[in-house]
């Protein structure tokens, strides 16, 4: 019974590791950073699946990558400003600016290998 409550309590913290951002942080949170703003819904199919993967992808990203969220069904504004139609969309983020966006789920390896090509990281 121990071990059950445990995972599920991992997996409630889980979805809750990255923080969410609003029209109110988002502009300070991704200037000066690579950020990578996974754009989502909490009813998403396809979005769980790039949660998990992005949760893989997150002990082999740089460490100078930060992932933040962004729930469309919160924050549709935000949604609206970058054009994110389709989910789950992932924008990747330089300095404040739009590098790459991706619709889709992608693997914890593709997650990595568009982090080296769109910061330039070896």
């Amino acid at each position: 019974m121990k071990k059950i409550v445990l995972i599920i309590l991992l997996g409630v913290i889980s979805l809750f590791a990255y923080e969410e951002l609003n029209i109110n942080n988002f502009e300070d949170k991704i200037k000066d950073k690579n950020v990578i703003v996974d754009f989502y819904a909490p009813w998403c199919p396809p979005c769980k699946i790039l949660a998990n993967n992005i949760e893989d992808f997150d002990v082999t990203k740089p460490d100078n990558v930060q992932i933040y969220k962004v729930n469309i069904d919160d924050e549709l504004t935000l949604a609206k400003k970058y054009g994110v139609t389709q989910l789950p969309t992932l924008i990747y983020f330089k300095n404040g600016k739009i590098v790459k966006n991706y619709i889709g789920v992608l693997s914890s390896e593709e997650l990595l290998e568009a982090s080296k090509e769109n910061f330039k990281i070896r």
